[in-house]
């Protein structure tokens, strides 16, 4: 089969998740050999091959690189800006109740 290349737009927060999620499979790609093959990351594995998990991480690591301050492992500039004092409740007769949970914003 033919691969086939795809362009999507994220913004800085989408990219820095996608970028976590990655590194932590990438640091664990080789868990499978330790564990036997009953590793957390053997799924991933499986499904889409090591070297999708590589490439990803890879391609948004660069990205971040590039654009960002990068001087922190935790990358600040990635993560969201406004004060986060209110957190979501899901009991109707709260203030901070969340109504469209399942909307994306």
């Amino acid at each position: 089969m033919k691969e086939q290349l795809h362009t999507i737009q994220l913004t800085r927060r989408e990219l820095g998740l996608v970028h976590h999620i990655m590194s932590i499979k990438y640091t664990d790609i080789d868990d499978n050999v330790k564990f036997g093959n009953t590793s957390r990351n053997q799924f991933w594995q499986d499904e889409y091959g090591k070297d999708a998990i590589t490439g990803v991480y890879l391609k948004t690591r660069d990205e971040i690189y590039a654009h960002y301050d990068t001087s922190s492992w935790i990358c600040k500039d990635l993560q969201r800006k406004d004060p986060f004092t209110k957190p979501f409740c899901y009991n109707e007769k709260h203030e901070n109740y969340y109504k469209n949970h399942m909307e994306v914003a």
